[in-house]
């Protein structure tokens, strides 16, 4: 680019691409990205000090009784991730129905000396999945609905008893990793609010 070239008149084509990239950097200011964890400060119309955090949303969350060992870790776990290990609220706000199913897969099949065709799993997949139902207790509208899939893998060798240990440890997985995705899922609604 030589002295004379600098002050020739800008094109059309690259007046337009100026304006173009000034508009659309107008534009992207405005919107907002944040963590979903962040403490924004102070909400406005609430009280002096309070904190409008999903962290301190989630520990007003009751979570509801379950029947199964699966089920009791899931919510065992969201107890935890919620409240920090403080346990239940005494006073909450929302109750989470929770619901969890498992299902074992046999992945991979041997065959037996006797080449007959009936294979024994030598590996195995525990499917587990969480749904939740999040209910504000003040007029009983359910704010919150989803259901997250975890699927944990397993080798199941020859001897029973490490085949069942197997299992129980996949299960163990799929349910930490349920209550995390819920955790997550739950934390997404309680921030629209």
């Amino acid at each position: 680019m030589s002295l004379p070239d600098r002050f020739q008149p800008v094109s059309g084509s690259k007046r337009l691409l100026s304006v173009c990239v000034l508009g659309l950097a107008l534009i992207a200011g405005g919107c907002q990205v944040r963590p979903l964890y962040s403490n924004p400060g102070p909400v406005a119309g609430a009280g002096a000090g309070v904190s409008g955090s999903v962290q301190s949303k989630l520990a007003t969350i009751a979570i509801a009784e379950v029947g199964s060992r699966e089920a009791q870790q899931v919510r065992n776990n969201l107890i935890f991730m919620f409240n920090h290990g403080a346990g239940q609220p005494a006073n909450a706000a929302y109750t989470l129905q929770l619901g969890v199913s498992y299902q074992d897969l046999s992945l991979a099949l041997i065959q037996n000396a006797t080449n007959d065709k009936s294979g024994q799993p030598t590996a195995g997949s525990m499917r587990m999945t969480g749904s939740y139902t999040l209910t504000r207790i003040a007029d009983g509208k359910v704010v919150g609905k989803g259901t997250r899939l975890v699927t944990a893998d397993y080798d199941a060798p020859r001897q029973r008893y490490a085949v069942l240990r197997a299992q129980r440890d996949a299960i163990n997985r799929a349910a930490r990793e349920v209550a995390e995705a819920l955790n997550l899922s739950v934390a997404q609604d309680m921030s629209k609010l």
